[in-house]
């Protein structure tokens, strides 16, 4: 029994992060017009899985940007926090 607990225990970590990316992600009908995010991700991402990003429309209730990883993840992230700043500096550079 003990030794399903640790696989068990990763499986559920992993699903938890899944579907809070997945629930950070951006929305909208438009390409160009509309995308927002409802919410932010909640954990910073290390700069090597951002590969490229883009910024939310201005008509939206918050300011959001939607970085894209190697995986080709949409995930939207808050532009004034300190991490989300220093990846969007690097893939400016």
């Amino acid at each position: 029994m003990a030794s399903l607990q640790a696989p068990l225990l990763a499986a559920l970590v992993l699903l938890a992060t899944a579907l809070q990316a997945a629930e950070a992600g951006p929305y909208g009908a438009n390409m160009e017009d509309s995308i927002c995010c409802r919410s932010y991700v909640q954990n910073p991402l290390h700069s090597r899985v951002v590969r490229h990003f883009y910024w939310t429309s201005h008509s939206c209730r918050r300011p959001g940007v939607v970085l894209i990883t190697l995986k080709n993840w949409e995930i939207c992230a808050d532009p004034r926090l300190q991490w989300v700043k220093k990846i969007l500096q690097k893939l400016d550079h």
